[in-house]
């Protein structure tokens, strides 16, 4: 049986986790030559690939998608998609293909072949920085995930001491830190902005570089509806020659925001990565916090949080304290529910020289990771 090296990475139905780990793939494939492969299950997954051009060329890069229902409707062909795809996988496993999850495999029948090839298992934390939330709702009881193999790699030290605090003496742990700051993926997407941008938004202007307005939900609860249009009404009164990029997420309602936008001329829908939006932005402005602002952030984009915090319910949780955001170390701006703010604080940012950002990642990376998975 011929057996080349390979990574086989088992991702949840949120793009958030893709987005985590492709930046670790890519330095395998570039520094190791070795390829991976997605394993897809949900469909709204899949077609959230299909429409993030920058993640779905990142995993061509780095090998490919395995949809493993391929879809299928049908009960009977839909376990025969999934039963002939693990199958294929279980070969790989044998040859040594090293296994990476987000805790997919905590069950069955994925959790035979975790505990099969335990040493060859790592799970990963679901995101890949050190967000405060996650150490507030972990202090709290909440969602806590035993972890499944031998291996569990952290990118948030202190949160994923709480996320996996049972356990981290019973298992190998990497610190390998933020995957979306290291230097390896900034330049692969430096290498590719020029490209997208021109595929993408030809005809847009960013000579004074752009705002990144970045959605989610909008018509399911009605503060989260009224606070959009309020935000959509503050960048219609912007003075400045400035691009305004609307980026959705996987849930966002898109006829709601063309009908919204139609009639503005400088606002335009992206499907871009955030992480090459950040490379010509100005200002990254959500109406909740988005894991987004932490790239921007890194990027050096001033970020703005214009939220709802009475509505949404935040406050209610008594977790996390009032009038800030919930991760305030990437957030410049926290503004509740106060178009006049908001727009004086969108203006005074924009008054100032743009500068397009410079930042090439962060320094002293952690490779033991990456050496422990090159090994057979």
């Amino acid at each position: 049986m011929m057996c080349s090296r390979k990574i086989v990475v088992f991702v949840k139905n949120k793009l958030i986790t893709i987005d985590t780990v492709i930046p670790i793939l890519i330095e395998m494939k570039d520094k190791y030559n070795i390829t991976s492969e997605i394993v897809v299950f949900d469909n709204l997954a899949h077609e959230a690939i299909n429409n993030n051009i920058v993640l779905k060329d990142a995993i061509k890069y780095v090998g490919n998608e395995l949809f493993i229902t391929k879809g299928e409707k049908n009960k009977i062909l839909r376990r025969l998609n999934v039963f002939i795809s693990l199958s294929r996988l279980f070969v790989n496993f044998i040859c040594g293909a090293k296994i990476l999850h987000f805790g997919l495999l905590s069950s069955w029948p994925f959790a035979f072949f975790a505990h099969l090839f335990s040493k060859r298992v790592y799970q990963l934390q679901p995101v890949s920085y050190d967000f405060r939330y996650s150490v507030i709702m972990r202090r709290n009881g909440k969602a806590f995930v035993y972890p499944i193999g031998k291996n569990i790699v952290i990118f948030g030290k202190e949160s994923g001491k709480h996320y996996y605090r049972s356990v981290l003496n019973k298992r190998k742990v990497f610190y390998f830190g933020e995957t979306r700051t290291r230097p390896h993926w900034v330049k692969y997407i430096r290498d590719r902005g020029d490209y997208y941008f021109n595929l993408f938004h030809s005809n847009i202007n960013f000579s004074n570089g752009s705002i990144v307005y970045i959605l989610g939900a909008i018509d399911l609860y009605q503060h989260k509806k009224d606070l959009f249009y309020k935000t959509i009404h503050s960048l219609s009164l912007i003075n400045h020659k400035i691009p305004i990029l609307l980026k959705p997420h996987a849930y966002t309602e898109i006829e709601t925001v063309q009908s919204a936008i139609s009639k503005y001329k400088n606002m335009y829908l992206t499907f871009l990565h955030p992480s090459v939006l950040s490379t010509r932005s100005v200002v990254f402005i959500c109406n909740n916090f988005s894991n987004t602002l932490a790239d921007a952030h890194s990027f050096g984009v001033t970020t703005i949080e214009y939220s709802n915090e009475s509505a949404s319910g935040k406050s209610d949780l008594s977790l996390f304290p009032d009038n800030e955001s919930i991760e305030p170390q990437f957030v410049d701006y926290y503004i509740d529910n106060d178009e006049v703010k908001f727009s004086q604080v969108l203006n005074k940012i924009l008054l100032e020289n743009h500068s397009p950002s410079t930042f090439n990642g962060k320094g002293g990376s952690n490779d033991e990771l990456l050496v422990s998975l090159s090994t057979r």
